[in-house]
C-alpha cells in the first residue's frame, strides 16, 4: 500500500467548527502586536522633549499690550527635560553675518513659567541698529537648536529664521522648521 494513501485514508475527519479557537488566536495574536507598536511609538512621541525659540517681549499693564523686545529671544521646553546639545544665533546684514553666538550643553527643564533667553545686549544691539531703515529691513536672524532627550537617544533640530521689521521695531518669522 501506498504512503500516501494510508496518510489520506487515516486523516481525520474534523468538524470546522474546532479550527474557530485557534483562528481567533491567530487574530488577538496580530492585534496585540499591532497595539504593541503602536503603544511604543506613542510613549516616544509623548515623552521626548519640545524645544523652540520665539521673540521676546513684556507685558504693558497700564496698556494691556505686548512691548517688543527685539536684541532678546526666548527659548521654551515643554513635555520633557531637554539636553541642549547646542543653540546658535546669527544676525546677517543681508548675507554678511554681522554677529555669531552660539552655546553647548546646556540641560533645561519644562516650566510653564519659566524660560531662558540669549540677549545680545542693549548697547551692541543700538550699534546695531545704528544703520538707516533700508539696511534695518535687510537684517534677518537665524536661530538653529539641536537638542535630545537627557538620556541621549535621537538628536532633535529647530530652525527660525526672521527677519528684521523696522516700522514694528521686532523680528517677524519668515520659515521655522522642526525635526
Amino acid at each position: 500500500m501506498d504512503t500516501v494513501n494510508v496518510i489520506i485514508e487515516n486523516w481525520p475527519n474534523k468538524n470546522l467548527l474546532e479550527y474557530i479557537p485557534v483562528v481567533i488566536a491567530v487574530i488577538a495574536l496580530v492585534v496585540s502586536l499591532y497595539s504593541v507598536f503602536l503603544t511604543r511609538s506613542s510613549f516616544t512621541a509623548s515623552h521626548r522633549p519640545y524645544v523652540w525659540a520665539a521673540n521676546y517681549g513684556v507685558i504693558d499693564p497700564d496698556r494691556k499690550t505686548i512691548i517688543p523686545i527685539p536684541f532678546r529671544v526666548a527659548y521654551r521646553v515643554t513635555n520633557a527635560p531637554a539636553r541642549i546639545v547646542r543653540t546658535q544665533v546669527t544676525i546677517s546684514l543681508s548675507t554678511k553675518p554681522v554677529l555669531t553666538h552660539e552655546e553647548t550643553n546646556i540641560v533645561r527643564f519644562p516650566d510653564d513659567r519659566s524660560e531662558w533667553s540669549f540677549a545680545i545686549g542693549e548697547e551692541e544691539f543700538k550699534t546695531l541698529m545704528n544703520r538707516s531703515e533700508e539696511d534695518k529691513a535687510k537684517l534677518s536672524r537665524l536661530i538653529m537648536l539641536e537638542y535630545s532627550a537627557l538620556d541621549g537617544g535621537k538628536t532633535y533640530h529647530y530652525r527660525l529664521q526672521q527677519s528684521f521689521s523696522p516700522a514694528e521695531n521686532q523680528w517677524k518669522d519668515i520659515s521655522e522648521e522642526a525635526q
